[in-house]
């Protein structure tokens, strides 16, 4: 277990994560409550962690909260 913060990120259509690191992580990211979670989509195919999947409207996007 890694014990890191993971939110549920919801397009229409698509479901990623958003992790939160202890260190700053390059790349796409949304703030939640003063927290910042990077994406990191398991499905998004040859991505590095921070890269949302390409027509992933964001304005659109449902944030998930897991405990």
């Amino acid at each position: 277990m890694l014990a890191l913060k993971v939110v549920l990120v919801y397009y229409p259509g698509h479901l990623a994560t958003a992790i939160h690191f202890s260190n700053d992580v390059r790349g796409d990211y949304l703030v939640l409550s003063g927290t910042r979670y990077t994406i990191c989509d398991p499905t998004y195919i040859g991505a590095s962690v921070g890269m949302t999947m390409p027509d992933m409207d964001n304005s659109r996007d449902i944030v998930i909260l897991l405990e």
